[in-house]
C-alpha cells in the first residue's frame, strides 16, 4: 500500500521518520507502532525459524492484525491520519498566508484613502 517492496518495514520506517509534533497528536501512535513491530517480528519468526510452538500466535494477535488491516484499508491508521493532518496544516498555512496578503493590500488601500482625505 506504500508502493514499496519492503512491506511492513516501509510502514515502520515511515512511522519512525514522522516528526514528533505529528505523532504526539495521534493517540494510538505508540501502541500501533509497537504492535506492528511485534507483528513483523512474529512474521519473521514464522518464516525463518525452524520450530515454532503451537501457541506462538494467539487469537488476540490475529484479531489485532485484522483490526490494523481494517484501519489501513479505511485510512484510519496512524500514517493516514498523519498525512491528513499534514495536508490540513498545509491548507491552513496557505490560506493564512493569502489572508495576510489580503489584509496587507487592504491596509495599503485604506492608508492611501486616508492620505487623500487628509
Amino acid at each position: 500500500m506504500l508502493d514499496s517492496n519492503e512491506g511492513v518495514s516501509s510502514y515502520i520506517c515511515e512511522m519512525e521518520t514522522t516528526p514528533y509534533e505529528t505523532t504526539a497528536e495521534i493517540s494510538a501512535w505508540d501502541t500501533i507502532y509497537k504492535q506492528i513491530k511485534n507483528f513483523r517480528w512474529m512474521r519473521n519468526q514464522l518464516v525463518h525459524e525452524i520450530s515454532i510452538d503451537d501457541d506462538f500466535c494467539t487469537k488476540e494477535d490475529i484479531d489485532s492484525i485484522k483490526k490494523l488491516y481494517e484501519l489501513i484499508v479505511n485510512t484510519q491508521d496512524p500514517l493516514s491520519i498523519a498525512s491528513r493532518s499534514k495536508q490540513n496544516d498545509y491548507y491552513y498555512s496557505k490560506n493564512n498566508t493569502n489572508s495576510k496578503n489580503q489584509d496587507s493590500v487592504w491596509n495599503k488601500i485604506v492608508s492611501k484613502i486616508k492620505g487623500w482625505l487628509s
